[in-house]
């Protein structure tokens, strides 16, 4: 990659950074939610491979639900910061939230990435009760380019096809459902990010590659590999094509999904629960998530009876 493509990903970066600043002083962050900040998920003690737990005040040792996080950004920008909110409003619903951050590109590639989120859930997966979260109750969100990313790595912990193909090995976690936000599902299509990202995602040569064909979201191999999937997306989201699309592809394999699918309104822009997270529909936003979570989950014990033992 030359230097002054870098350039651009790091000024872009900047922008982001500086602009967060300024909207967290604007925003007021929840009462009654506890948050611990900065927790080491990797040897090396990166700022990159840190995460975040929220939790209810009122409900200090209770084990609960959790719900992992992953932000969004294109997967070239962003930080568990700027979801804080989202998370603080999802953890008043009574969830362990748990907000993963991980390395951006151009500083790494895609596969990298979905290693700090296998990283990070084997970190989960070996402190959990230390947080008093519950390992059977297990869901995960994200936004955007965090959609793309949660949705392959949930992906390559179910199906061992795709983590070969991307040479990528999985510490798994037992996520009952997934809500996706305004997910940037694809990165092949012929528009600005088809045209200019996938290189720089995935390698300059990955059309040689075993992984070309999981490229494609709709892949089989991908979309039966899924839990239950919640989908947000509104009419004024300039990513609303990938998930109607996306939606589609779960209905042709008769997947287990639900789609939430906002009217015209000029407040509901590309992941507004996440960007503008105490707008009213942000609010139901995250309920209907919650109470789709809490749904699968009471639909899987009614049928199953193994629990997942931590080992």
């Amino acid at each position: 990659m030359s230097q002054t493509i870098k350039n651009i990903f790091y000024k872009q970066r900047t922008d982001f950074e500086q602009s967060l600043a300024k909207r967290n002083s604007e925003l007021s962050f929840p009462e009654g939610i506890e948050v611990m900040s900065d927790i080491s998920y990797a040897a090396d003690d990166s700022p990159s491979h840190r995460l975040d737990i929220y939790r209810p005040l009122d409900k200090p040792e209770q084990e609960l639900p959790v719900v992992i996080n992953i932000h969004g950004g294109g997967l070239i920008l962003g930080c568990k910061e700027f979801n804080r909110h989202f998370c603080a409003r999802f953890s008043k619903l009574g969830y362990l939230v748990i907000s993963i951050e991980y390395r951006l590109v151009p500083d790494c590639l895609f596969f990298d990435q979905c290693e700090d989120i296998f990283s990070a859930f084997q970190y989960i997966r070996d402190h959990l009760t230390e947080y008093h979260g519950n390992i059977n109750e297990l869901y995960a969100t994200g936004d955007s380019g965090g959609a793309c990313l949660l949705t392959y790595c949930v992906s390559m912990q179910n199906q061992p096809a795709v983590a070969k193909a991307a040479n990528v090995t999985p510490h798994p976690l037992p996520i009952k459902a997934l809500g996706l936000i305004s997910g940037m599902f694809y990165t092949n299509k012929l528009d600005s990010i088809g045209l200019f990202l996938p290189r720089y995602l995935y390698g300059r040569h990955y059309k040689r590659t075993a992984y070309a064909p999981y490229v494609n979201p709709e892949h089989p191999d991908i979309i039966l590999s899924l839990p239950p999937c919640f989908l947000v997306t509104s009419e004024r989201d300039n990513l609303r094509h990938y998930t109607m699309q996306f939606e589609k592809a779960l209905a042709r394999h008769d997947h287990t999904h639900v789609l939430l699918d906002f009217p015209d309104d000029a407040r509901l822009t590309h992941a507004f629960s996440v960007f503008e997270p105490f707008l009213p529909e942000s609010t139901k936003t995250i309920q209907a998530m919650s109470d789709y979570f809490q749904q699968i989950n009471k639909s899987t014990n009614d049928t199953m009876e193994e629990t997942y033992e931590l080992r």
